[in-house]
């Protein structure tokens, strides 16, 4: 998890005392599904630090991968929040499906649309215009 649990405790105003630890796994759980919820929504994949980025070369590097920054940070509590408050689900509304505005607004400069094989690519050279 990028976010620790004490972190995420301090966010959700969980007792953090170490006595205290009926919802740990309830929100180990929420984390994971927000951290992916995210991962699904800028279309990349990050890591808590840059010693985890996996190397060139390896199965699971992905050119697009990085490094959380504060503002994905920030997302996986919101969406770890939202989970925890809204524990039986929002409705089934469309809007449901996507993280809310302002997870939206902090993704926004992380967000790939289309991924498109360097193979693929084709310089277009000349006027864009015809």
């Amino acid at each position: 998890m990028i976010v620790g649990l004490p972190e995420l405790k301090l966010h959700l105003r969980v007792d953090e005392s170490p006595e205290y630890t009926v919802e740990d796994a309830l929100i180990r759980a929420y984390a994971s599904a927000a951290e992916t919820m995210v991962k699904n929504w800028i279309g990349r994949p990050f890591y808590a630090e840059a010693a985890d980025l996996p190397a060139i070369g390896a199965p699971e590097y992905d050119a697009d991968q990085m490094v959380a920054d504060d503002a994905i940070r920030v997302a996986v509590k919101m969406m770890t929040e939202r989970f925890y408050q809204n524990r039986g689900g929002e409705g089934g509304a469309a809007e449901d499906a996507v993280p809310p505005a302002s997870v939206r607004a902090l993704l926004a400069g992380h967000r790939i649309f289309a991924r498109v094989p360097a193979s693929q690519l084709q310089l277009r050279t000349g006027p864009l215009l015809p």
